[in-house]
């Protein structure tokens, strides 16, 4: 659709699309907000582009889209606790976020929507890649999706599948991070649907990752970890997703309810910062 308050250029086919014009420090500008909302409901992952945000417009933002969460496992800034600083320094190695997931699905109410703001971008590399995972459960054949109907997920936050190790492992790694809370990652867990329904539209989407879905509820790890890679590989099929590009004063704003993301780490050598927030604690169904 076309937008009076701004342009919306299409990233990929599948989701996403660069905002260009928009000014989210106007906030009485309710043709803009609501505008805004009706993209990210048409493309999923909205990057905003030219904007200059102070950690306290980004909250005032965020609250545009529901209540702050805080994040459990790094120290939030000191006058916004629920705001977090992604860093990743130039002498290290490991980043923050690089693999497939949606934001802390291991919480009793996960957020709905997750907005990242690029304070400080590598000279390239550093995007990140998203996946529309309404378009990965309709891609399913009649009798995966009649398999898959009415299960649930069991969302760990301890990582035990990751690469390299498990949260604890990895957090040992991020150095210039105020990560925390660690020894305690096995305890957050919780219990959603692995196809959820979207609250606004009623259209079904997959939930469900190789990184934070420990197993299938009244299956073993062992019977149910095919069937969870099986859902993770299908939801990352190319055609599914699209690549976000940064630069300094975006803010990028996601449904977490319907999509993946997966920063990329191919920036060694150089610095990147970001804040995250996360808004609308919600559980799934």
């Amino acid at each position: 659709m076309m937008y009076k308050t701004f342009e919306a250029r299409p990233i990929g086919g599948a989701l996403g699309a660069e905002i260009y014009g928009a000014n989210l420090k106007n906030f009485d500008n309710a043709d803009q907000w609501k505008e805004l909302q009706q993209a990210l409901d048409e493309f999923l992952v909205i990057a905003i582009r030219g904007q200059e945000l102070s950690p306290a417009d980004q909250y005032a933002v965020g609250k545009r889209f529901g209540n702050p969460c805080f994040y459990p496992f790094a120290k939030g800034m000191d006058d916004f606790p629920e705001m977090t600083r992604i860093v990743k320094e130039a002498g290290e190695r490991e980043n923050f976020g690089n693999d497939w997931h949606s934001d802390t699905p291991y919480l009793a109410e996960p957020p709905s929507i997750t907005m990242l703001y690029s304070v400080e971008t590598p000279p390239k590399g550093g995007d990140t890649l998203y996946a529309n995972m309404q378009k990965a459960y309709d891609e399913l054949s009649p009798g995966l999706k009649k398999m898959i109907s009415g299960v649930t997920g069991v969302f760990s936050a301890g990582l035990k599948y990751k690469p390299g190790g498990n949260r604890a492992a990895h957090h040992k790694r991020i150095v210039n991070m105020p990560v925390t809370n660690s020894e305690n990652a096995d305890a957050f867990e919780s219990k959603h649907p692995i196809v959820r329904t979207h609250p606004r539209t009623g259209k079904k989407a997959l939930y469900c990752s190789a990184l934070h879905t420990l197993r299938l509820d009244e299956m073993t790890e062992r019977e149910s970890r095919p069937i969870i890679n099986m859902l993770n590989d299908h939801a990352i099929t190319p055609e599914f997703t699209c690549r976000v590009r940064w630069e300094p004063g975006q803010l990028t704003i996601w449904d977490n309810r319907l999509t993946m993301h997966n920063a990329i780490n191919d920036y060694h050598g150089t610095r990147r910062e970001m804040r995250r927030l996360t808004v609308g604690p919600e559980k799934p169904v």
